[in-house]
């Protein structure tokens, strides 16, 4: 017999008819049963990994969770100054702080600026107090001066008191001001520093946006500058100022129809605003006004010269001259309407809302004349020229401010 035989027949006479002992004592499995060493404890292996690595991965995510709650609190804490309730001062403050509060801001916009100034301890303490307080919405815009670490409520409380307001940083336009004298209040308010640029802006009145519909108008904002307070941010231009006072003539003419009113008369807008300012300049008391500009209507329909000081009072203005020191029938101007037939060819100030209402809504009356009626300014009117002489002479014996 070959040794291949021989191996052959050795191993087929050591299986014991089951089919399975050669199997059960080359591997050394009792049973009968395959379970291969190797392969039983690799799975055991790959489950201890993966259990390491899901709790290497859990500890990841529970990191990044703490740090995202720890930056919310940061922020929370930068803004309101507390995780909780805003932290806030207890007392009426020390010290000084000037603010400026732009037109337009809000509740939480006031505390950033009071909180960058340490005025307030917290953002959130001041919008807090500001949403408790009925009347804060009232807070106008403005400089104001304030103490340094007040409690919130009170600052809120300082913000609605008109003693706190640096009254010097606004613009007052009065009643009848000319544009000399708002030139020098914006300088007043916006520098020295932009003397040439406010120069410069009045100058260029086509580009503050004069209302259109009142046809061609000359290079001149006369007129068109309303009468009220104005505040104005921090690096706001000379230009941009006066816009903001042509824009408030547009919405009060706009509001009371003063445009269309003078068109129902038959006359130009631009010309009625010329007699508002006259009657603005003209009459102390807003009951007199109207009665002025129907002696100006009443005069022009009758070809007669105006012969009103105030407009020469305008010219010498204008002029650099002390009105009080010319001789109104005499000066060398346009303005001068005992020498010039008709309107000044501008307003001579800037009308307020009542002498715009008479120069549109004018009384009823035949009057050519009038004069100071008694010793508080109110103006008595005439028809005829005699009776008018003798009121003069009344004005000056009495001395009740007759030119």
């Amino acid at each position: 017999m070959r040794p291949s035989e021989r191996d052959h027949s050795g191993i087929a006479d050591s299986h014991d008819g089951t089919g399975d002992g050669g199997l059960d004592s080359i591997f050394g499995v009792e049973g009968g049963t395959y379970e291969p060493v190797g392969e039983r404890e690799y799975p055991s292996r790959v489950e201890r990994r993966r259990r390491q690595s899901y709790k290497r991965g859990s500890r990841v995510l529970v990191s990044l969770a703490i740090l995202a709650v720890v930056a919310v609190v940061a922020t929370i804490y930068l803004v309101t100054g507390s995780t909780s309730k805003p932290q806030d001062y207890s007392g009426p403050g020390t010290g000084k702080a000037t603010i400026a509060i732009p037109s337009g801001a809000d509740g939480a916009a006031i505390g950033q600026i009071l909180f960058k100034q340490q005025v307030v301890a917290s953002v959130g303490a001041f919008t807090d107090a500001f949403s408790a307080n009925p009347k804060a919405n009232e807070i106008q815009p403005g400089s104001y001066n304030l103490k340094k670490h007040m409690a919130a409520r009170l600052a809120v409380v300082a913000l609605l008191d008109p003693a706190t307001r640096n009254a010097e940083a606004d613009v007052v336009v009065t009643e009848g001001a000319t544009v000399l004298d708002v030139e020098t209040r914006l300088e007043k308010v916006l520098g020295i520093s932009q003397h040439n640029a406010i120069v410069t802006a009045v100058a260029s009145a086509a580009k503050l946006g004069l209302p259109s519909n009142y046809g061609k108008l000359p290079n001149s904002p006369e007129g068109f500058l309303f009468p009220a307070t104005y505040t104005f941010d921090p690096g706001t231009t000379a230009q941009g100022a006066l816009q903001r006072m042509v824009l408030r003539f547009i919405s009060e003419d706009r509001d009371t129809g003063f445009a269309t009113e003078a068109k129902k008369m038959n006359v130009a807008p631009y010309e009625a605003l010329i007699v508002a300012s006259i009657a603005q300049a003209e009459a102390k008391f807003p009951t007199d006004m109207p009665k002025v500009a129907r002696v100006i209507y009443n005069r022009l329909k009758a070809g007669m010269p105006l012969q009103i000081d105030a407009t020469s009072a305008y010219a010498a203005k204008l002029k650099g001259l002390d009105p009080t020191k010319v001789i109104y029938a005499q000066i060398d101007s346009p303005y001068n309407t005992y020498l010039n037939p008709g309107l000044p060819p501008t307003p001579i100030g800037n009308p307020g809302a009542a002498a715009m209402t008479g120069a549109v809504q004018p009384a009823a009356g035949n009057w050519l004349y009038y004069v100071n009626g008694d010793k508080a300014g109110h103006l008595a009117f005439f028809h005829d020229e005699q009776s008018f002489a003798k009121a003069v002479e009344k004005c000056h014996a009495n001395n009740w401010g007759c030119a």
